[in-house]
């Protein structure tokens, strides 16, 4: 059995985490938001990548993922092309400058992976990543 505790931690940690990314992609100014880091980050690591992946990975609706493609596409970070396979729906890639967004976020998030583990032993950082797994098969079991 476990107490509110556990999830009031939780909560600080996600918040703690958000805030944190929220501020170093806000030095970069790139008027973007840690949402449209996430799908920057997975159109760069899915071959072939289409709206619906992302809706996916992400488990939000395709009118929400459309408008954050939009965005980043308007800004010039990603581009569309047509999907040989479905004319109904088109492969997203990474442009140029986009990429270069990709290496800024590398750094990024080395620094708030050194941060988040400082102190804390490779065994205790294993322990968390296979509670985190857990913890999220449960929450996405019905």
């Amino acid at each position: 059995m476990v107490n509110n505790t556990t999830l009031d931690n939780l909560f600080q940690l996600v918040h703690a985490l958000k805030r944190q990314l929220y501020q170093q992609i806000e030095q970069l100014n790139l008027d973007i938001t840690p949402m449209h880091v996430r799908v920057i980050k997975i159109i760069n690591n899915i071959t072939p990548c289409t709206a619906i992946d992302i809706a996916t990975v992400l488990d939000r609706d395709k009118a929400q993922i459309t408008r954050l493609l939009s965005t980043l596409i308007d800004k010039g970070f990603i581009s569309k092309a047509p999907n040989p396979g479905d004319k109904r729906s088109s492969y997203l890639c990474v442009t140029n400058s986009g990429m270069e967004i990709i290496k800024k976020l590398a750094d990024i998030d080395f620094v708030l992976q050194e941060k988040i583990t400082h102190n804390v032993s490779a065994d205790e950082i294993a322990l968390f990543q296979q509670l985190a797994k857990q913890m999220i098969h449960n929450l996405r079991e019905q």
